[in-house]
């Protein structure tokens, strides 16, 4: 393995080649310590099936560590932060999505290849859970996330407070048997539908009049830019002045077109997405409606309940009971 200096800062290179060699031609987890100057940089590839596979890394690091990977090929990536922090840049953009502990993100790469900056700290950990868009794309444009320009999507899709616990039947599977590899392919898909399954909810009620012809590429490109920000940071959306500039375009013309695109402002759209997101968490259980009514960017569970009850006519905590 090279080991390449750059500005004081460790980078390692990944061609699709060595990405191969890395994970091997047979079942199984592979170990691998990649150079590092200052401090540590273990990671495991696992093999699960056909156009599916896992990494799970382990860093731990006295200072900056930059590796950037071509896979070769159109992949999605479901990321889950363990611990730590890393950032994260699709194509030739600065990293700059952050993945925190506990984060879950999904990056769409159709013919660009994806940079890795883990900053100093005692312990970074992620797993990866890649995906060929063979398999998976149909299900990416029915969430929303269809191809755009540049080949690059970057969304966060919220939060796993279960921590690894709920990975366990990929982390602790060791990939030998056939069977060891049917349950962990399973596993893998049910992952992605379950944090891909608001997205879904939201592109139906969104109507897909981006395709209708009434806006223009460069727009259609804006708003996707904008939603995935918002989709991002349902929590903490940045302000309309930032989402304006995102999209190359005024506040006003922002919002007209959003109407059209959408049916409603970008602050109601994302009121919704909210909404949705928390529709999902009351079905899928495991957090109280307080923690809910947080992680989905209610400022209150009072305030929550609200506008949960102006939309469903009845309480979240009655929506789960009826669930």
């Amino acid at each position: 393995m090279d080991c390449l200096c750059e500005t004081g800062q460790d980078v390692f290179q990944v061609d699709p080649s060595l990405l191969a060699r890395l994970a091997g031609p047979g079942s199984g987890w592979r170990d691998h310590a990649l150079p590092c100057r200052d401090g540590s940089m273990h990671f495991r590839i696992g093999r699960i099936g056909p156009g599916i596979s896992l990494t799970r890394s382990d860093c731990r690091l006295r200072g900056d560590y930059r590796s950037r990977i071509d896979h070769g090929g159109a992949i999605g990536v479901l990321a889950f932060g363990l611990s730590g922090i890393s950032l994260f840049g699709c194509g030739d953009a600065a990293p700059h999505h952050t993945v925190r502990a506990g984060d879950v993100w999904l990056f769409r790469l159709d013919d660009a290849p994806i940079t890795r900056v883990t900053p100093a700290q005692e312990r970074a950990g992620m797993l990866a859970v890649k995906f060929d868009l063979d398999r998976v794309g149909e299900a990416l444009v029915g969430a929303g996330l269809d191809r755009m320009p540049g080949g690059t999507r970057a969304v966060r899709l919220g939060r796993s407070e279960a921590g690894t616990n709920r990975l366990r039947p990929l982390l602790d599977n060791g990939l030998t048997s056939p069977l060891d590899r049917l349950m962990a392919e399973s596993t893998a898909l049910g992952m992605l539908a379950h944090w891909l399954a608001p997205l879904v909810t939201a592109a139906s009620t969104a109507g897909g009049t981006m395709g209708d012809g009434t806006l223009g590429d460069g727009e259609r490109r804006g708003l996707a830019r904008v939603a995935d920000l918002l989709l991002s940071n349902l929590c903490h959306p940045p302000s309309l002045e930032r989402l304006a500039e995102t999209a190359g375009m005024s506040h006003a013309r922002l919002n007209r077109c959003f109407r059209k695109a959408y049916g409603q402002t970008v602050f109601a759209w994302l009121r919704d997405r909210r909404l949705e997101r928390a529709e999902h968490c009351l079905r899928s259980g495991g957090q109280s409606v307080t923690e809910i009514a947080f992680l989905c960017g209610f400022s209150s569970s009072s305030h929550f309940a609200s506008a949960f009850r102006e939309r469903h006519g009845c309480s979240p905590a009655e929506f789960r009971r009826r669930c």
